[in-house]
This record gives structure tokens, sequence and C-alpha cells, in this order.
């Protein structure tokens, strides 16, 4: 399966990025950080990246990942990885990316935690 990419809303203006396929070495790897990244320029600050659909991810995949989630704190914005499973979750949690990306078992889990943070910033504030 070639990896596919799609776009969602969730409230409160959460961005869900909802990847299929494998997230390995090569061109169409970059379509992730692209997408992120545009997200970004266009003022998200809240973003999900749902990888319940990705079946395979190498060295270049966790890369990205990790790129993108560098990317959108530095936006000074929150990023949280939701529905990873199988060899993907192992490999997530094997390179420890599990105790720096905060990680949630779906998109919904993921955008009710981000919700509760959002409101919580603006309670705040």
């Amino acid at each position: 399966m070639l990896l596919t990419i799609t776009t969602r809303v969730a409230e409160p203006d959460i961005l869900v990025i909802e990847i299929a396929g494998r997230i390995l070495l090569g061109r169409e790897c970059t379509h992730v950080e692209d997408t992120v990244s545009k997200a970004i320029d266009e003022g998200a600050r809240n973003i999900v990246m749902d990888l319940a659909g990705v079946r395979q991810i190498d060295s270049s995949g966790l890369g990205i990942v990790t790129l993108c989630f560098g990317k959108m704190s530095k936006a000074g914005g929150r990023f949280r990885i939701a529905g990873a499973q199988g060899v993907v979750l192992e490999i997530l949690r094997m390179t420890h990316l599990d105790s720096v990306i905060p990680f949630s078992p779906s998109a919904e889990d993921a955008c009710s935690a981000m919700a509760t943070e959002i409101r919580a910033s603006a309670a705040q504030a």
C-alpha cells in the first residue's frame, strides 16, 4: 500500500493528520513532513498524527515523526501520536519515542486529551 495522508479538523481547533500505508525511506516519506510544515505555516498549533493505518515504519519514518514533533514544539504548539499498533507501536516504544512524544491509543483519545490541555491553558491565561 502506498502512503496516504488525509487531514480533518476536530474541535477545538485540532488538526488530525491520518496516515495509512508505510512510512519508509523514499520520496513519499517527505509528504508527511510537508503536510505538518504546511499546517504549521497555516497557523495550526494542535496536531494529532494518527498512525492507526500505518503498517510499517523504518528509521527514516521515525526521523520524520521526530522532526514533525520538533517543528511543532518550536512553533509553540502541541503534538501527539495516536493509534500506533503492532510492529509500529513496538518500534516507537523500542526507540523510546513514547517517552518524548505524548501517545494515545486512538485519535479520539488524543483529541480529548489535547482539548483538556487547551482548556487548561486558556483558563490560566
